[in-house]
């Protein structure tokens, strides 16, 4: 990747342009166009304040003194460039894509159409494309601006490509103030990536740096005092914000975080405070064009400061001047979003069935509905609008089947930040309550790879492997739950039960999958009655209460499970009649069916297992051989295993319950190519189990499986294997123990 110094930058930043603008009068010469009405210092000192606007955050302005530059000079693609720059200010990605088509309709390499291109992507939150866009301009002419914009989107996609980036950069480069403030901002993310606090500090004195070294930047100010005022140090925030507004008095950026500092901080007598904001104000005004930023941005103020009567009359103003402009597409969401915090105010007023709730329901449906046929400037909130409507309409009473259907195909094509929602509960939902069931199981067939990006995305937030995966495991059953659930409903209930099946198979640990589960069984019950099959009727309601049993300790919340368990034991028994003795001893009746499969499971034809000598973590060897007469429990596990880690409280247990028991000796065995892994997995979840480290003996034993586990007599023969999780692994587990244990107490 080239990191070129600021030389060769200069050469590029200043010979094209000339170069261009030369072209340009040659072409007026050839073809009879007239001449262009500036000169080429002109033309510089154009983009010099363009610059000038962007380091003082007056995108206001400079909007306004772009276009003009833009019609006199329209075949200057760094002029275009650095103009679709305030357009981002203004946050009109259509227009920047505009600037960048201009650009690139004539010179499809050009850096600066690519930069424009990738800006538009990013600010359409489509980040993949920007990143190879901007990368190619970055190659292609090192700009400061290009720098700045490719660690920004590439913070957004991979923080450690974007650290790397930056560090690769010679040492002119980091001294641009856009990549400074880039350096500072990476600093500020390190601490949630790196999970270490002090990045805080850092990305601190790196804002100092830069508010020292760039003065007449106005985002050293502004970061700066962002921070005081979080931390409700006044004193440091009232200096840097004057620096600010002397440098920038024209920005509403920087005059909405002065409102919000004088309104919602302690600076200011209560009786002051709206006072000063109108002040600042007004001083806004003399300063700035009026412009749609700016009036929303007061509009904001005003209802921050819940005066409706003044918000509404600046935003009024905003919708008559362009009614499909992106400010006033803003002000219809806003409306939108009245109504729905109305809906949460109530709803922590009333109960959910009250018709103040109820009546609010219709008003958050039919805003959407208002909104939805505005001119809006673009699709990008029709997701928040989809899933406002789908919770409105899931919370009446009926739900209105039709209107559902489409809430939930509105939010299939345009809410992407939520697929849990979108390609989970929602089609869930839409399989329950509408005839589209198999509809459902296809919006969900193609949100599986939104939902598993999301999955991945997430990946630097879990500790380990294993706990990465067994969220993947979690996302991919909830993805077979919800298509089985679907064939179901459909009628299809043998494919229902072997796709449901599937799902239980990848994670066990869900209720919604045992109360589908559980739901299948008694259908099949039910077609086994039609037959006149008596025994098939009664194994099939076994294995449905069994899986609603099993659903109970699933999750927590409200479980489907227990309501359904309940109505099965009324239809079995013909009344609720015993139903409390029935659940009082529930637990014990599974406990018992559960032992009784468990001895069942024992292997037909035991043998003996493959001998070893592995080290502990401390590095004291440990010899099978010395397992000899003794009970043996053989753990097989690592921390990349998300089953295994799932169970690793419950075998923190069944370790504690026989470490001092001389008859039975309790190992686990890692895979782990890392000690340092394992060690760190152990002291962060307080585990003191002995840990035996893999040198290539699982593959020699022949395990594949993970987690596996061993229960060996004590002449060495494996007697019950386990293979993936526990339902309640420290009862389950003692269970094989103890009947080993008995059969060497009673033989003669």
């Amino acid at each position: 990747m080239s990191t070129r110094s600021r030389r060769s930058v200069l050469k590029v930043g200043l010979f094209l342009p000339l170069v261009v603008f030369a072209g340009a009068l040659l072409g007026a010469c050839g073809d009879g166009a007239a001449p262009p009405d500036y000169t080429a210092e002109e033309l510089e000192s154009a983009k010099a304040e363009l610059r000038d606007h962007a380091r003082l955050r007056t995108f206001e302005a400079g909007k306004l003194f772009g276009e003009e530059w833009v019609a006199r000079a329209p075949d200057d693609a760094e002029l275009r460039g650095l103009y679709a720059y305030q357009l981002v200010g203004w946050r009109l990605s259509k227009e920047v894509h505009e600037q960048a088509a201009a650009i690139l309709a004539n010179d499809p390499g050009n850096p600066w159409g690519l930069y424009a291109k990738g800006y538009a992507h990013y600010v359409d939150n489509e980040v993949t494309p920007a990143i190879e866009l901007v990368r190619d301009a970055w190659e292609a002419a090192p700009q400061p601006e290009f720098a700045s914009l490719y660690l920004r989107v590439l913070s957004r996609d991979d923080f450690e490509v974007a650290w790397e980036f930056l560090e690769g950069l010679d040492e002119e480069a980091r001294g641009w103030p856009e990549v400074l403030r880039m350096q500072a901002e990476l600093e500020s993310q390190a601490r949630y990536r790196r999970q270490d606090p002090t990045w805080a500090d850092s990305s601190r004195a790196t804002w100092a740096e830069f508010k020292e070294q760039f003065p007449d930047h106005v985002l050293g100010y502004t970061r700066l005092a962002n921070e005081a005022y979080q931390a409700r140090r006044m004193d440091e925030w009232t200096p840097l914000m004057e620096s600010a507004l002397e440098l920038a008095p024209g920005s509403s950026e920087v005059r909405s975080q002065h409102w919000r500092g004088l309104w919602m901080s302690e600076l200011l007598p209560r009786e002051e405070r709206r006072p000063a904001v109108e002040a600042s104000m007004a001083a806004f005004r003399e300063a700035s064009p009026e412009t749609p930023p700016g009036r929303y941005a007061m509009a904001s103020m005003y209802r921050n400061m819940e005066d409706e009567e003044r918000a509404a009359e600046l935003e009024a103003r905003i919708v008559e001047s362009d009614p499909g402009s992106y400010y006033a597409s803003m002000v219809y969401l806003a409306e939108l979003q009245g109504a729905n915090d109305k809906l949460s105010e109530l709803r922590e007023e009333h109960d959910s069935d009250s018709p103040e709730v109820r009546a609010q329901l219709e008003v958050v449906r039919d805003a959407v509905y208002e909104y939805l046929e505005r001119p809006l400037y673009s699709d990008t909130y029709k997701g928040t609008a989809y899933i406002t409507l789908y919770f409105a309409l899931n919370a009446m009473d009926p739900i209105p089947v039709e209107d559902f259907a489409d809430a939930v195909r509105g939010l299939a094509a345009h809410e992407t930040l939520n697929p849990r929602i979108t390609f989970g509960s929602a089609p869930l939902a839409m399989i329950d309550n509408t005839p589209y069931a198999l509809e459902a199981a296809d919006i969900v067939r193609e949100g599986v790879p939104a939902m598993l990006e999301q999955i991945m995305d997430s990946r630097d937030f879990f500790d380990t492997e294993g706990e990465f995966d067994q969220a993947l495991r979690s996302s991919l059953s909830g993805i077979y739950d919800v298509i089985g659930w679907a064939y179901v409903k459909a009628g299809r209930a043998e494919d229902g039960r072997h796709t449901l099946e599937r799902a239980l198979a990848i994670s066990e640990n869900s209720r919604d999958v045992r109360y589908h589960l559980g739901q299948v069984y008694e259908q099949l019950a039910t077609e086994a009655e039609e037959r006149g099959n008596a025994e098939a009727v009664t194994e099939w309601l076994d294995q449905a209460e069994d899986s609603y049993i099993a659903g109970f300790g699933a999750s927590r919340g409200t479980n489907p499970n227990e309501a359904a368990l309940e109505a099965l034991y009324e239809s079995r028994n013909g009344s609720r009649e015993g139903i409390e003795e029935y659940l009082a001893t529930l637990d014990e009746r599974d406990r018992i069916r559960r032992r009784d499969r468990i001895l069942e499971s024992r292997v037909e034809a035991a043998g003996t297992y493959e001998p070893f000598q592995l080290a502990r973590l401390d590095g004291e060897m440990v010899d099978s051989a010395d397992l000899e007469g003794k009970i043996a429990v053989l753990h097989f596990w690592g921390t990349w295993c998300g089953p295994c880690i799932v169970e690793m409280p419950e075998y923190q247990k069944f370790d504690e319950r026989y470490r001092e028991d001389a008859e039975v000796a309790v190992i686990s065995i890692s895979n782990d190519r890392s000690t340092d892994v394992i060690e760190e997995y152990l002291g962060k979840n307080s585990f003191d189990f002995a840990v035996l480290v893999d040198d290539g003996y699982v593959e020699r034993a022949g395990v594949n499986a993970w987690p596996t586990t061993w229960f060996v007599d004590r002449e060495g023969y494996v007697q019950f294997v386990k293979i993936g999780t526990a339902l309640k692994l420290d009862e389950e587990f003692s269970w094989r123990v103890e009947a080993l244990r008995e059969e060497t107490t009673s033989s003669p």
